[in-house]
């Protein structure tokens, strides 16, 4: 749920950069996206607006254009770069409200205008068919979660003992970064290609919609340790977990290759 003082402050702030990239010939398109099209706006949500520009556009003069739009709206007190994009903080935009304002060229390999992985984002212009419904290239990116599937069907397991050694060791920061970073964060990916291919790569956005409610309240368990000596019996769970899933991906694609 969204206030209506913060339904205004995003539409004031979408307006001015409208206004000033709009009239521009080499601003082709834009679109918000994000939590909009996702239809899941609320008050913490960010202003997610991206704009097609012409391939030989640069865009630093595109954003010093916004960024003197918007300060005459509300004054900017932090601006970050974030490839492909960039994020601005306002002084009255409350603790969570940021602009993420982001620039692709027309030949860029992902516009994040597929519906399947990106939702319907709501097109602000478009001075062409630009913004028509884009169809996912499901042969790229079965070829790219296929490659990752042979990486972690031969590594997952392998990849446990850094943690099975940093917690023997007693070293319970380096356990509990390893945890995250060899069993947790390859975990997600292999429910995401269990549930929800078309997202596989997506890390650890958007779970509580991308995985049914008992298999995301595994996961969340997993991911909480309260003290050091429970991380062992939570390491054993989430790497059986994930070694029960990579085999049971593995027939899938075996009967899949037979049935061809």
């Amino acid at each position: 749920m969204m206030s209506s003082s913060n339904a205004l402050f995003r539409e004031q702030i979408t307006n001015a950069v409208c206004g000033v990239l709009q009239p521009r010939p080499d601003v082709l398109a834009g679109w918000e996206g994000g939590s909009v099209a996702f239809d899941v706006a609320d008050e913490y949500s960010d202003i997610d607006l991206t704009f097609l520009v012409a391939d030989d556009t640069g865009v630093e003069p595109l954003y010093a254009a916004v960024e003197a739009a918007i300060i005459l709206i509300n004054p900017v007190i932090c601006s970050h770069p974030e490839p492909p994009g960039r994020y601005y903080k306002f002084r009255d935009g409350g603790d969570y409200l940021l602009l993420d304002l982001c620039f692709l060229r027309t030949g860029a390999n992902d516009q994040g205008l597929d519906t399947e992985r990106h939702g319907e984002v709501q097109p602000l212009f478009d001075k062409g068919d630009w913004l028509s419904a884009k169809h996912l290239d499901t042969v790229a990116l079965e070829s790219a979660r296929s490659e990752r599937f042979q990486e972690l069907r031969s590594w997952f397991t392998v990849s446990q003992s850094f943690v099975r050694k940093a917690i023997l060791r007693d070293q319970h920061a380096t356990a509990l970064s390893a945890y995250w970073g060899y069993t947790l964060r390859p975990l997600t990916e292999i429910l995401r290609m269990r549930y929800c291919p078309a997202r596989w790569d997506f890390g650890m956005r958007y779970l509580d919609r991308d995985l049914p409610q008992s298999v995301y309240n595994k996961l969340r368990d997993l991911m909480f340790v309260q003290e050091p000596k429970s991380l062992a019996a939570h390491l054993e769970k989430a790497s059986q977990w994930g070694d029960t899933l990579l085999h049971e991906l593995e027939r899938n694609v075996e009967e899949e290759n037979a049935g061809a």
